[in-house]
C-alpha cells in the first residue's frame, strides 16, 4: 500500500510541475496582445496622430502604421519584429523600411500596472521630433 502511495504522490509531482510550466507559457505568449492602437504626440505636445500595430503572437512578427502630420510622413504597415520582458514590449521595425522622414523605427512601450494600457517612446532616426510620446491600448 505504500509503494501505491508514493508512487501516486510522486505522479502527481510530476503533473502538477507540467501545470505550473505549461501555465508559465501560456501566460508568457498571452502578454503580448495581438493588437495595439493608440495615439502619439511630440515632446511639447503640439502634434498628435494614431498609431497600430497588428501582431502575430505565435511568430512575434506584426505591422505597425504611423500616421503623421506631414504628407508622405506616415509609416504604413510595416513590417516588425515584436520582443516582450515582463511588462515591456518592443516593437521594432525592420530594417529594410524607410520612408524620408523616417527610419530605424522602433517603439518602447510599458504596461502601466493594474491596467490594459501602453506607455512609452517611438524613437527614430530623423531630424524632426526623433523621439515621440505614444499611448496605446489592445
Amino acid at each position: 500500500m505504500q509503494v501505491k502511495i508514493g508512487t501516486c504522490i510522486r505522479q502527481a509531482a510530476v503533473l502538477s510541475g507540467f501545470a505550473i510550466m505549461f501555465t508559465s507559457v501560456v501566460a508568457q505568449v498571452n502578454a503580448i496582445p495581438s493588437k495595439l492602437s493608440g495615439r502619439w504626440t511630440t515632446p511639447d505636445g503640439a502634434y498628435s496622430q494614431s498609431i497600430s500595430a497588428n501582431i502575430d503572437v505565435a511568430t512575434s512578427k506584426g505591422e505597425i502604421t504611423v500616421w503623421s502630420n506631414q504628407s508622405g510622413c506616415s509609416i504604413r504597415d510595416a513590417p516588425i519584429a515584436v520582443t516582450s520582458t515582463g511588462e515591456k514590449l518592443i516593437l521594432k521595425v525592420d530594417s529594410s523600411y524607410s520612408n524620408p522622414c523616417r527610419s530605424n523605427v522602433s517603439v518602447e512601450l510599458t504596461k502601466k500596472a493594474g491596467t490594459d494600457d501602453y506607455e512609452g517612446e517611438l524613437r527614430q532616426d530623423g531630424t524632426n521630433f526623433p523621439i515621440l510620446r505614444v499611448k496605446m491600448t489592445p
